[in-house]
């Protein structure tokens, strides 16, 4: 016998690597907003139902209930959702509401060396800083880290927030 329990706890993981999850009671479907309304009811019967939308509400990315979960490949499973969302927040079509983050871009940055607040050093360039929290680093091979103020040693807050304009010169 399948357990759909199994299924839908690595789903969630899986998904988790690309989205926010969020659960919601079969029994109170009436309060979703109507995008993931009649997302859930084309989705089938079966149960646990993935839908993946912006949070603007905008748009569903896909639709993925147990039957089309049972393989748990998640890799391919998702494969074109998270293709498909990865290309709206690089086109700027990918809605996020009320909840779009304020980020300030940080133009013409220069490859630097940055320090975590355990010691390790990274090189790549500061490209912004997102909600005044969350400073944003592309290294040399076009890879993005996020990384908190907590996760970055002094210095090296004090230089991006320099760099971005948030402190004084």
């Amino acid at each position: 016998m399948d357990c759909p329990g199994a299924v839908s706890v690595s789903a969630s993981k899986a998904v988790l690597k690309f989205a926010k999850s969020v659960t919601v009671d079969t029994s109170e479907t009436v309060a979703l907003p109507a995008l993931v309304k009649k997302a859930y009811r084309t989705g089938g019967a079966s149960i646990p139902i993935v839908i993946l939308v912006d949070p603007g509400m905008k748009k569903i990315y896909g639709t993925f209930n147990h039957p089309k979960m049972k393989t748990q490949k998640y890799g391919e499973i998702f494969k074109q959702a998270r293709e498909d969302i990865r290309k709206a927040k690089k086109g700027g079509t990918f809605d996020l509401g009320e909840n779009a983050p304020v980020i300030v871009k940080v133009e013409d940055s220069v490859m630097s060396e940055w320090q975590s607040s355990k010691g390790s050093v990274i090189k790549a360039k500061l490209v912004g800083v997102e909600d005044d929290k969350i400073y944003l680093f592309e290294t040399a091979n076009g890879k993005t880290i996020r990384a908190t103020a907590a996760q970055l040693n002094a210095d090296s807050v004090k230089k991006a927030r320099k760099a971005a304009g948030l402190e004084e010169k």
